[in-house]
């Protein structure tokens, strides 16, 4: 096909992709506040300053730009519950374009398989990132980090590059999970610094980066409470060769695939851990020999790399809840930028190998069939049903307890623990979310 096709091919893929995205929140977004947002919200409850709210911790993570935004967009919008959903739907397409623009960075001109980056981006498979607990800072602005740290990788100038990978390494370790893209800036700059016919001034524009790397993790675990997401955890688990499955089934979560305790299903789960950390390790062995030279597999490495730690991490974390839990949509954003290392090094070889070039159609196929599960949509109905009922009761009533069971699902889980009921109280003395309905229907009497 011309390669003056293969852009408009591209670009019709992604309008169609994010209209069915947009689409898909403009029907299941409610505005209303919800479980965990009543917590990662204290800070704008409370009038925190910005520098607080960017180190807010949430559980064991920190908020940080994702913090920043929400205070903006809230105070704007009226703390309209919907306009998380719409901003992390507008974050996940600039990953998109993130992801287009590295294409053609590391693997020339846009063809007609790339219309897989929409597909991979802007998918509804991630419902809970949109429709349940929406957080700008769990799940898609990790993804646009993630997949900008990969372009900066491309940066020539050593200067340039150095300061654009601190710099966003700094936002991407303080947003979210991507807690463990730190340890791979560290190898990466460190690496660089002692390239062979690095210049002096160069290895000191690499140390400076290392030190700034480090002093980021200094950064972030300074004041840090070690928190667990699940009452259950502990370390090790009983069965530790359960890890393995439990990795693989994170990181297969984004094609659609459901884990569970079946034979068939964990040696698809450990088939798949296995193969990513060969893939994971090939990529390091080519970064190592080519002391993080080469843009290509120093891309491909950070990418797949920082999805099998986060897929690991999060086996470590909630295996305990068995491995139905990996089955969490929202951990599918973390695994994207994984999904399109896979592709560009499929992409890449398919010009040198014919298996590589079978298993371009392969790809695609498996990234159209995944939009085509129907639990992303119905788990999306479920929540939407709980919020419009819960919220049709409180105005009505204003009895929480009530209103939990008439919902059939609580707006939070410990309602006394998070002050529930003087945070509502707060919102309808502003005519904040839920009661935004209530101050235009009294504008118009």
């Amino acid at each position: 096909m011309s390669t003056r096709v293969s852009p408009w091919l591209v670009v019709a893929a992604m309008v169609f992709m994010a209209i069915r995205l947009a689409d898909f929140v403009n029907r299941y977004a409610v505005n209303i506040v919800y479980w965990d947002q009543w917590d990662f919200l204290q800070g704008l409850f409370d009038g925190s300053g910005l520098w607080t709210l960017f180190r807010w911790q949430h559980g064991p993570q920190r908020q940080g730009l994702g913090n920043l935004l929400i205070a903006i967009l809230y105070p704007a919008t009226g703390w309209n519950g919907r306009v998380d959903a719409a901003a992390a739907a507008v974050v996940m397409l600039l990953a998109t374009a993130a992801g287009l623009w590295l294409i053609k960075r590391l693997c020339g001109p846009l063809r007609p398989w790339d219309v897989v980056v929409p597909l991979i981006f802007l998918t509804t498979l991630s419902s809970e990132t949109y429709v349940v607990a929406p957080n700008l800072a769990h799940g898609p602005l990790p993804a646009l980090l993630l997949t900008a740290y990969a372009l900066a990788l491309t940066i020539p100038a050593p200067v340039k590059r150095c300061v654009a990978l601190v710099l966003l390494n700094f936002f991407a370790v303080n947003t979210g999970f991507t807690l463990f893209l730190g340890g791979i800036t560290l190898l990466l700059l460190s690496l660089m610094a002692f390239e062979p016919h690095r210049t002096a001034f160069d290895r000191v524009i690499y140390g400076t980066g290392v030190a700034a790397a480090i002093g980021t993790l200094v950064l972030f675990f300074h004041g840090f409470v070690p928190l667990s997401a699940t009452p259950c955890f502990q370390f090790p688990h009983p069965r530790p060769w359960e890890y393995v499955p439990y990795t693989g089934f994170v990181l297969a979560r984004p094609f659609g695939f459901i884990a569970g305790g079946t034979g068939s299903q964990l040696v698809v789960g450990t088939a798949v851990a296995i193969g990513v950390m060969g893939f994971v390790a090939y990529a390091g062995v080519r970064v190592i020999q080519s002391h993080a030279e080469s843009a290509f597999w120093t891309a491909i490495f950070s990418l797949a790399g920082f999805a099998l730690l986060f897929a690991a991490g999060t086996a470590i974390g909630r295996i305990c809840l068995d491995f139905v839990s990996a089955n969490a949509s929202r951990y599918i954003p973390y695994m994207l930028p994984g999904m399109l290392a896979l592709y560009m090094a499929l992409r890449r070889a398919a010009a040198t190998s014919s298996i590589a070039y079978a298993l371009l159609p392969v790809f695609l196929v498996a990234c159209i069939a995944k939009e085509s599960d129907e639990g992303s949509r119905r788990e999306a109905e479920t929540y939407f049903k709980y919020k419009q009922r819960w919220r049709a009761c409180y105005l009505a009533t204003h009895d929480i307890g009530g209103c939990d069971v008439s919902a059939g699902h609580p707006v939070y889980p410990s309602p006394e623990v998070t002050h529930l009921q003087q945070k509502l109280d707060w919102l309808e003395q502003h005519r904040y979310s839920l009661f935004q309905r209530r101050q235009r229907s009294a504008e118009t009497q």
